[in-house]
């Protein structure tokens, strides 16, 4: 009786194994599908920038803080059409609550590339590459097809949204930045909605940062502690979240624990998507 348990736990494992191996195959065929098919969807979308130079000023503060502000930052066609595909894509997000942590609305990197054209130029322009490498004096790109937040879409639609105070993990080699594009920021009353960026400087000082619309945030996460303040009824917030880094190499304990993080966006389909 024995044998025959020790026999088909064989067999189990083995086939775990092997559709663990078969899954594994597909999803690399999968990100190598994104990629092939990527500049097909972005083709002729390159956003168009009013700040095409960052001021030296910019850079100097960012090494100071970690982070940088630029308003004004798209022309208003190009901040249109990233406004319009995260307005009729919103149906489709993923809303998460994390008690004491975080509420709101997400969509991944992959939908992205299957709806959000102009956004996945965005992210993928090499002109926002170099401007971000000038901020930050370091070379940067994109980080890898199979990381969900490489690329986002955050909402803030249902009152009490928010994130609390964090760093952004950085699970990768190198040194990894975030960047934010407001796209909506709007109060039912037609001012700026409640929430707003916050970061703690080095003296502990919590120091609101502007994030009207069309307005370019990019900040080291792993060293800027920050927060989303709450909305309020009523308003609606959306941003394009977006990762760039210096190395985009990352280990496979690093990208589990990476996925683990990202159940708080996107449930726990994070795990194997």
């Amino acid at each position: 009786m024995w044998e025959w348990f020790g026999t088909a736990a064989a067999i189990g494992a083995c086939g775990l194994i092997a559709l663990g191996t078969l899954y594994l195959r597909n999803r690399k065929a999968h990100y190598r599908d994104l990629a092939s098919n990527r500049p097909g969807l972005i083709a002729n979308k390159a956003p168009r920038l009013q700040v095409s130079e960052p001021a030296p000023q910019l850079t100097e503060g960012f090494r100071k803080v970690y982070l940088a502000r630029i308003g004004n930052f798209l022309e208003p066609a190009s901040l249109e059409a990233l406004r319009a595909e995260a307005l009729a894509i919103a149906g489709r997000k993923v809303r998460s609550y994390v008690p004491t942590h975080k509420k709101g609305g997400t969509i991944a990197y992959e939908l992205i590339h299957e709806a959000c054209p102009s956004c996945l130029a965005f992210y993928h322009s090499e002109q926002i590459w170099r401007f971000v490498s000038k901020v930050v004096g370091e070379n940067v790109g994109p980080a890898g097809d199979h990381d969900q937040s490489a690329e986002s879409i955050l909402y803030y639609d249902e009152a009490g949204d928010h994130i609390q105070w964090h760093f952004d993990h950085n699970f990768y080699d190198g040194r990894q930045f975030t960047a934010l594009i407001n796209l909506v920021n709007r109060s039912a009353s037609g001012g700026k909605s409640a929430s707003s960026l916050v970061y703690k400087s080095s003296q502990g000082e919590e120091i609101d940062v502007d994030t009207s619309e069309n307005t370019f945030v990019i900040f080291e996460g792993s060293r800027v502690l920050h927060r989303a303040t709450p909305t309020a009824q009523g308003d609606l917030r959306i941003m394009l979240s977006m990762t760039f880094n210096t190395a985009p190499r990352i280990s496979a304990f690093r990208e589990l624990k990476r996925r683990i993080k990202d159940t708080a966006f996107f449930g726990l389909r994070a795990l194997w998507k």
